[in-house]
């Protein structure tokens, strides 16, 4: 086995001059230094140096492996210097997983900016509202809300709170009056998502946490059905600032019940542990965490602190 540690050696005690030149380079002992070029020799069957008390000199078979030599450490640290360059400067391919209605809204445009600040990375995204599965997916990054990241084998960055609020829009409401106290939704269509389970809201206000048993006529499996179905005007629907904020300060929706919080939860972004997968899996989720600041974007001027 070829030990690429004699042939540095080697190489830096003949352009040091001396053994003792070599050694003090390489931070080690001049024994091992001497040891090494002995072992190399031995491995070799031929002599590379001739030595006296004052003069080190290269054998004909010594000229030519220094030759050689300075060649192979060339390679070996342009080499160093491409895998570095790989890690600092992020290239290659990342699978990206998000629901659909933040892909839609403000992921797609974040990686617009990551791609054109990085051009030699290639993103593939999969808009779904079905959570994915790290482990047997294929995905890089899957970008979800939890209360707490499903498996703690994961890195799990925070990118933003997830925070609800009570929407309709002002046709349902010119039709339907507009709910004053939590307990008023009783009485109204309120648009659900498939997930609920209870279909019930809770809220928190002045007099603590109250839950709401609330019916509605339609049902949708993600943000985006529930969206589009509250601006259609079939009813009070809550909905994510991610998805609503927006079309609040437009006047299409309208916000009920501002008095009172609705559960909240975080956004993260979560990929395996992996050193040597590549460093643009992180640069892409550093990227995502400064784009969407301590609070995100979306949520200015709704004065959710109300």
């Amino acid at each position: 086995m070829v030990n690429l540690n004699e042939f540095v050696t080697f190489a830096t005690i003949v352009e040091a001059g001396s053994f003792s030149g070599g050694a003090e380079r390489l931070g080690i002992s001049k024994a091992l230094a001497t040891k090494h070029v002995a072992d190399l020799e031995a491995a070799l069957g031929v002599k590379l140096l001739h030595r006296t008390t004052r003069k080190l000199g290269l054998t004909a078979a010594g000229s030519k492996f220094h030759e050689r030599c300075r060649q192979v450490i060339a390679h070996a640290e342009q080499a160093v210097r491409e895998a570095e360059q790989f890690r600092s400067a992020p290239g290659g391919h990342i699978k990206v997983s998000a629901a659909i209605a933040f892909g839609r809204l403000h992921l797609v445009p974040m990686i617009a900016r990551f791609l054109q600040a990085h051009p030699q990375v290639s993103i593939e995204l999969n808009l779904t509202d079905r959570f994915a599965d790290l482990v047997t997916s294929g995905e890089d990054v899957v970008i979800r809300t939890a209360d707490e990241p499903r498996l703690l084998a994961l890195v799990a960055r925070p990118l933003a709170p997830w925070r609800w609020i009570l929407c309709a829009a002002p046709s349902y409401l010119a039709q339907h009056g507009t709910p004053r106290v939590p307990g008023d939704l009783k009485a109204h269509n309120c648009i659900l998502y498939c997930s609920n389970k209870d279909e019930s809201w809770s809220f928190h206000g002045e007099q603590g946490q109250q839950s709401v048993a609330v019916r509605g006529n339609f049902k949708a499996n993600s943000a985006d059905g529930v969206l589009q179905a509250t601006l259609q005007g079939l009813g009070i629907a809550a909905i994510t600032t991610m998805a609503a904020a927006e079309e609040v300060r437009a006047g299409r929706l309208v916000r009920l019940l501002p008095q009172y919080r609705l559960p909240e939860g975080m956004m993260y972004a979560s990929y395996l542990p992996n050193s040597t997968k590549p460093q643009c899996v992180q640069t892409f989720v550093h990227f995502l965490a400064s784009e969407l600041g301590d609070e995100p974007y979306w949520e200015r001027g709704l004065a959710l602190r109300a």
